[in-house]
């Protein structure tokens, strides 16, 4: 039985890790399009 609560912390454990380094670790195309919205909206809040 407790190889099952063992399981699931590691299954736990390798998905907390997958979701912080996928959203560390952005690819190129990703953060040119996040700069680009950022820039869209400051150009438009100037006029």
């Amino acid at each position: 039985m407790e190889i099952v609560y063992f399981v699931g912390a590691f299954i736990l454990l390798v998905a907390l890790i997958y979701g912080t380094l996928h959203t560390r670790y952005r690819n190129r195309y990703q953060r040119k399009v996040a700069d680009q919205v950022v820039r869209d909206r400051y150009h438009h809040n100037e006029t």
